[in-house]
């Protein structure tokens, strides 16, 4: 999973004196791709970081140990195949033969025990910890590597298929230092912080990614990050050809859709992106379900995908993002409220509140673009049926802990808030969910608790059709309204003349198959 919740908060320092960084600048080459983003990565160290654009970078250089198909499905990755035991509890990964990591050394079952183990580590402080389910042993028998659990877990395979589970060579970690090597399509070269990052290819990369259609190395010589914060500058760096992608903004991105010389990428559906309208659900008179769903009948989402996004986003019933299991829009719309001010007004009448008392709250937010518009779009929505909002905005560092405590109190002005997750399967809503929960949000309900544990140790039909069960639970009794996917570092853009970029799961860029005019 990946808790980016509406956008990454960059450190301003490099994490361990990572290695290789050069006093000197990198010269574009005709034959490099050159990626202008508006921030830095935080730090290339799987088990450290949690930011997408981070993961966006290291994707580059590691590898996973399973992979995802178009289809969501999971496929052999450093690992040839996996098999699972009927209880979810004890699983094997047969290993490749012959993966050399960039430094020459072999990636074998030990490198991949070592990178489970040290990702569980309470002492690594790994914010995807729990995603790896209640690990209790690693054991590697030539090249098999066994992982056994305490509890059933079902998706351990789908997540060891996403970012937050690469795979870094050993050499990777030096004590404190960090020096990027792993098994992937490119090689750490060097990082000038907040300027640029430099790759180049894996002459001796083989391909086993289902999403990537060229078997071999990549076809350019060099992968270049570089960052540009401002967004005319990309843009102008793009059109003179200077960079190869960019992150527009999100009028770039509208304008450029209309021009047959770019092309947009908006995440080819697999982002698994999910924002979403969460409540301090026991301080009064938010801990009343008619109160809530007051506040799902108040909201247009999609006046804040068209005003908020320029229609680049797409409005969404679920709790989970499209793509994933237990995704069902239809079945959605049934539980979850909809744009209806008049509903809105009836039940905030039944609890009390109207012209002549109008309940106060507070919207706790953290800033982004698209993300602000839509903020303010809600605001006058609440307003309109007699619900006063003050927006109060924090950076994102500071929020997580404001709203952890906030989550706690059972007295006090109510609050509402708009943040993301991302992740590859539902399994996030655990994470989510769970006392205490991300941000402090865990529902101490033993209903739900009930099945977010039975749905781990489900497959299949059967793990579906419980995960619908969970969705209908927080829509019926309106823990969260889900707004919009997806909603961060989701977009590029390039020339049309470049070709075969794609985007992976939860907005992964790919440049296997790109080649340059």
């Amino acid at each position: 999973m990946l808790p980016s919740l509406r956008h990454a908060v960059l450190a301003s320092t490099l994490l361990g004196g990572l290695a290789g960084v050069s006093p000197q600048p990198a010269l574009a080459d005709p034959g490099d791709i050159i990626f202008a983003r508006s921030q830095d990565a935080d730090s290339l160290d799987v088990a450290r970081v949690s930011t997408t654009i981070s993961f966006q970078v290291m994707q580059q250089i590691y590898d996973n140990l399973l992979n995802l198909d178009d289809k969501g499905k999971v496929a052999g990755g450093l690992a040839a195949s996996y098999t699972a035991s009927p209880d979810n509890m004890t699983f094997t990964f047969t290993m490749r033969p012959n993966i050399k990591c960039h430094d020459g050394t072999t990636f074998d079952a030990k490198a991949a025990k070592w990178n489970i183990d040290r990702a569980v580590d309470p002492k690594t402080g790994s914010s995807n910890a729990s995603s790896y389910g209640s690990i209790t042993s690693t054991e590697v028998n030539g090249d098999v590597l066994t992982v056994k659990l305490s509890k059933p877990y079902s998706p351990l395979p789908t997540f060891l298929g996403s970012a937050q589970a690469l795979m870094m060579c050993p050499a990777t970690i030096q004590g404190s230092d960090v020096k990027p090597v792993g098994t992937g399509p490119w090689k750490f070269v060097e990082w000038v912080r907040n300027d640029r990052l430099v790759l180049a290819r894996n002459p001796d990369y083989v391909n086993v990614n289902p999403l990537v259609t060229n078997p071999g190395a990549p076809y350019a010589a060099r992968l270049i990050f570089r960052v540009i914060p401002e967004g005319p500058s990309r843009m102008a760096a793009l059109k003179t050809g200077e960079v190869t992608f960019a992150e527009p903004s999100l009028q770039d991105a509208a304008d450029l859709a209309k021009d047959k010389t770019y092309t947009v990428y908006t995440g080819a559906g697999r982002t698994g992106q999910l924002a979403y309208v969460g409540f301090t659900a026991k301080i009064p008179p938010l801990n009343d379900v008619r109160v809530r769903r007051a506040i799902g009948y108040a909201l247009d989402r999609d006046s804040m995908v068209d005003i908020g996004f320029n229609g680049l986003v797409q409005a969404s019933p679920c709790p989970v993002a499209p793509g994933l299991l237990g995704y069902d829009p239809k079945k959605c719309a049934e539980w979850a409220t909809s744009y209806d001010p008049e509903k809105a007004k009836a039940l905030l009448k039944e609890v009390g509140y109207g012209p002549d008392k109008p309940l106060n709250i507070t919207l706790s937010v953290s800033p982004l673009q698209g993300w602000d518009e839509s903020d303010v779009v809600m605001q006058q929505q609440l307003a309109a049926v007699g619900i006063n909002v003050k927006i109060e905005q924090r950076q994102f560092a500071t929020w997580v802990d404001y709203m952890s405590g906030k989550n706690k109190e059972t007295t006090g002005t109510p609050a509402i808030w708009t943040m993301g997750m991302s992740g590859p399967d539902p399994d996030y809503l655990v994470f989510l969910f769970q006392p205490p929960g991300y941000a402090g949000q865990g529902i101490d309900d033993p209903e739900l608790q009930k099945m977010l544990v039975d749905q781990r140790a489900l497959s299949g039909a059967e793990r579906e059709a419980k995960v619908l069960e969970i969705q209908k639970f927080l829509l019926t009794n309106a823990y969260e309204v889900p707004l919009f996917t997806p909603g961060w570092f989701w977009l590029a853009t390039s020339k049309s003349a470049v070709t075969g970029f794609k985007q992976g799961y939860n907005v992964m860029p790919l440049f296997n198959d790109v080649k340059l005019p």
